[in-house]
């Protein structure tokens, strides 16, 4: 019987490595409601995969091997601000972490735990720059916004930040003070972001406009010096030709998309002034998840990364397209060796 087990064991594994290598790099899965399609999602994961982007479809990477894999809750807004809080808090300690720029909680392999809270703010409006001072001084960064409606009145959003359990103290970018860039037009909020940014502040996420129609980002005091460091610019999302040539260009002069702005205008991309970089874009429409599994899994997407998903308005409907980057620096000539003397 020992002899019979030491000889199917390794056939057992070399099955297994071979059903793990035959799994594609990608899968898409078409985002719906209900249990049917977290248990769909769960079932990747437990193969490997792991959420990368959400929006119409939920784009996934084999990222992992089991049993080391990840799992998925959706996330759940019933009630209002404090029930959902004390939800998420739960959740948070049992080890699922919020995905951003998505609605759903993970647990990795190796969980750590995680709390949260929402912005303090008076009631005549979203938080002001005064008020997010003490969420930035406990450590907490922004996750997203979630909207909340009410028997009487319009709805709310509040926008939600986490901190890691037993790391209150450790150092980080998330410690400075943060700032508002607000205004009615994209221009503008980006005036005040390159503003800040020459003032020693980074983009962090998007923010609620105190402006009625209005747009707003937060941005945040770097815990080293890097007055001037960042630069900005934005782009509008049209049509996926018009958003992959904006980005190629911006890209060539070393700016790269802020992942956590593809969410809401103004679409922000980031330059580092102080490295030399340059990224390569390509922009896909997906008609449905198939043709995106596909898509991602070409020859033609390799190297690229999917960075998320930014959203534009078409003629009946606004749909997501999904922008993938890549690294196109060109390495250093190499120099040639100094003669012997």
């Amino acid at each position: 019987m020992t002899l019979l087990l030491r000889s199917v064991v390794p056939l057992i594994l070399a099955a297994f490595l071979l059903g793990q290598n035959a799994l594609p790099k990608y899968s898409v899965l078409k985002t719906e409601n209900g249990d049917a399609y977290i248990a769909s999602l769960n079932q990747l994961a437990d193969q490997g995969y792991r959420v990368l982007a959400m929006s119409k479809y939920t784009v996934l990477r084999l990222d992992a091997a089991p049993p080391d894999t990840y799992r998925y809750l959706r996330l759940e807004v019933k009630g209002g601000p404090a029930r959902f809080t004390n939800w998420i808090n739960e959740q948070g300690a049992h080890g699922y972490r919020w995905v951003a720029r998505t609605d759903l909680l993970e647990k990795a392999p190796h969980p750590r735990n995680y709390e949260y809270r929402n912005s303090p703010h008076g009631a005549l409006g979203p938080s002001k720059s005064r008020d997010l001072l003490s969420v930035a001084v406990e450590g907490y960064h922004p996750v997203g916004i979630v909207f909340f409606s009410h028997a009487i009145g319009a709805a709310t959003r509040e926008v939600y930040f986490e901190r890691e359990l037993g790391r209150r103290d450790a150092p980080s970018d998330t410690s400075g003070l943060i700032e508002v860039a607000d205004a009615m037009r994209a221009d503008n909020v980006l005036k005040h972001v390159n503003e800040f940014a020459k003032n020693g502040d980074r983009f962090i996420a998007p923010h609620d406009s105190n402006k009625g129609g209005g747009i707003a980002v937060m941005m945040q005091r770097c815990s080293e010096d890097c007055a001037g460091r960042y630069e900005y610019r934005y782009f509008d999302a049209k049509d996926e030709a018009q958003v992959e040539h904006d980005l190629n260009a911006f890209g060539n002069e070393g700016f790269r998309v802020a992942p956590a702005a593809l969410v809401s205008r103004p679409h922000l991309l980031e330059r580092d002034t102080r490295e030399k970089h340059t990224y390569s874009y390509h922009v896909l429409d997906p008609a449905d998840a198939a043709s995106l599994q596909t898509a991602l899994n070409s020859q033609d997407q390799d190297g690229f990364t999917p960075v998320g998903f930014v959203w534009h308005s078409g003629v009946w409907t606004a749909e997501g397209l999904l922008v993938l980057e890549k690294e196109t620096t060109a390495a250093p000539a190499p120099q040639p060796e100094p003669r012997s003397q």
